[in-house]
């Protein structure tokens, strides 16, 4: 591993804002708003999501490849205005978004590959060739052009790079992040 879930705890912990949440299980609701009728009264309101509660702050998303496709175009217009139109349960309304979204996501395959989209050896494709990224990490173009940077953080064999890491890591059990408040 690169640590990037424990990347992400870190970001989280080290900002006065933030929300962390998993892309896998997550629905559009979750990661933008939802509308639910309040158990005693039944009228309708809104239940935020983690887009809306970061505003002002940082969103970790973790396993960011695993939120389904259709979920995944809720989040288009909260990345890109930083807002949200809200028309649900005759509610209409418009929240901010204005979050850092930071994501992590697994390459297709468990490695990054050339052979991923019909690249192979020979064909001058590589993981920095223009289009192939979005291939890789099987997240359309669209979506992942709403990130203003895209780091390729890649798992390289080497002893003494996993003793660090793997020591930064428990580092961070054993002394961890104090909060702040």
């Amino acid at each position: 591993g690169t640590a990037k879930s424990q990347f992400l705890r870190y970001a989280a912990k080290v900002s006065p804002r933030s929300v962390l949440t998993t892309g896998i299980g997550t629905t559009s609701a979750g990661l933008t708003v939802t509308a639910v009728r309040e158990p005693g009264t039944g009228e309708w309101m809104l239940d935020a999501g983690a887009l809306v509660l970061a505003d002002g702050g940082i969103c970790c998303i973790d396993e960011f490849d695993g939120i389904r496709e259709h979920d995944r175009g809720a989040i288009h217009e909260a990345m890109e205005q930083q807002t949200l139109s809200v028309a649900k349960a005759g509610l209409v309304c418009t929240l901010d978004t204005r979050a850092t979204v930071l994501a992590a996501v697994n390459p297709k395959c468990g490695k990054i590959s050339t052979e991923i989209g019909g690249g192979g050896a020979g064909s001058g494709s590589s993981p920095n060739d223009e289009g192939a990224l979005p291939i890789t990490v099987g997240i359309a173009s669209p979506l992942l052009s709403r990130f203003d940077v895209v780091l390729t953080l890649l798992d390289q064999r080497n002893e003494d790079w996993d003793r660090q890491l793997s020591s930064f890591i428990l580092n961070g059990y054993t002394h961890p992040v104090k909060d702040s408040v």
